[in-house]
């Protein structure tokens, strides 16, 4: 029989051998990473080997304790005239494997790095090398959650006392022709609390220690899986970070305050209207040339149809919203169209400004004044009031 002494030793330098080979990608890339980011000092790199390394040793630690509790518990079978090393060889044979691909990822890892072209960095690292190290990264960590299973396991099988096995084996089997929602939303039946309840009163409010039920668990597991995801994703990976969506939140409302401008300036009317620049007016003089010199004239002094636009008298009204009024609705028994239904609002708003631009002009051959006198307001001196003269009819 071999020595459990001899054989422990024999175990421990196997696992330092697995660590040191599991190493060595790590290495690898960390000697390739600095040689394409030409930086002798990573932070990110630095962090990131620091890390394999650690769960490197965590791996071996737990896997020498595995090693050990598999021989404790193949001396509990010898004693219960059972043989327990098809659970040790099981267990040696899963690490084995676990290392075999760990090493055979990095070694393709490590391929794909070598024949990748070139990409973009982070943190200063090629996006392969980080990618790479941080897949080693989480496989350790599957690794270490095997161990950590597999060592419950044998706790509990050392621990659990002969004739045992059989009644939680029964147990187990009862458990599963519970219901699937009955087993998922598990709690304590009412008749049962006094079994749970613990010695704590408050003001004659007791507590139970009632677990927590297998929905409330296994959501809050799901939400530490989604926000190691959002971390990964927004934070190191090619999500938008909290400034992309800002910017684009700002270009967003910007485009949208830009249309929402368009659309108001061409929904102009006579409670709207105002006085436009000299490119709108300009652009209502080719407009009232086309349409409108026919019975003002070309330069507004009127002719035998239209009254003079030029002069301070004015049938309907002489303010801008009140011109605007007479070109959009029009006066059809005096022969003034309605012209709503040739222009658009702001082609209305352009005409009226023109018109309005003619105010003290001098036309070649001027009609006679018609309709009453119309003065601007103009503010006072305090630019608190408005004064205004009061129309006056237009002496015959």
């Amino acid at each position: 029989m071999i020595n459990k002494q001899v054989m422990r030793k024999y175990f421990n330098k196997q696992l330092l051998l697995s660590m040191a080979v599991l190493s060595m990608p790590a290495t690898v890339f960390a000697a390739e990473a600095t040689a394409n980011t030409g930086n002798s000092f990573n932070p990110l790199l630095m962090g990131l080997l620091g890390l394999i390394i650690v769960l490197l040793f965590v791996i071996g630690m737990m896997g020498s304790t595995l090693v050990q509790l598999g021989f404790a518990y193949r001396d509990k079978l010898r004693k219960e005239r059972s043989s327990g090393s098809g659970i040790v060889k099981s267990v040696l044979l899963l690490l084995a494997l676990g290392a075999m691909s760990f090493t055979a990822s990095a070694q393709e890892a490590a391929e794909a790095v070598a024949a990748a072209p070139e990409v973009t960095s982070i943190g200063g690292l090629p996006k392969v090398e980080f990618y790479v190290l941080i897949g080693a990264i989480i496989l350790e960590l599957l690794t270490i959650a095997v161990l950590i299973i597999l060592t419950r396991v044998l706790i509990r099988a050392i621990m659990l006392k002969p004739g045992e096995e059989a009644a939680k084996a029964a147990a187990v089997a009862k458990a599963k022709r519970v219901p699937f929602w009955d087993r998922f939303n598990a709690a304590v039946a009412i008749e049962k609390e006094e079994d749970i309840m613990l010695d704590h009163d408050y003001d004659g409010i007791k507590e139970l220690d009632n677990s927590l039920p297998p929905w409330w668990k296994y959501g809050f597991y799901l939400t530490i899986v989604i926000g190691v995801v959002y971390v990964w994703y927004y934070h190191y990976g090619s999500g938008p970070s909290q400034e992309d969506e800002f910017l684009a939140e700002v270009k967003r409302g910007e485009e949208e305050v830009a249309a929402y401008l368009a659309k108001s300036a061409s929904n102009v009317d006579e409670n709207t209207v105002v006085m436009l620049d000299a490119a709108g007016i300009e652009a209502g003089k080719g407009i009232f040339t086309s349409n409108c010199a026919a019975c003002h004239a070309a330069d507004g002094g009127g002719n035998a149809v239209g009254p003079n636009l030029t002069d301070q008298y004015w049938l309907h009204g002489g303010s801008l919203p009140d011109v605007f009024k007479s070109i959009k609705y029009g006066w059809p028994a005096k022969g003034m169209k309605s012209w709503k239904d040739d222009f658009s609002p702001m082609q209305l708003a352009q005409l009226a400004s023109f018109v309005k631009s003619l105010q003290g002009s001098k036309p070649a051959a001027p009609k006679e004044a018609q309709g009453e006198l119309y003065i601007e307001a103009t503010e006072s001196t305090d630019s608190t009031t408005k004064e205004e003269t009061t129309p006056a009819v237009a002496a015959e």
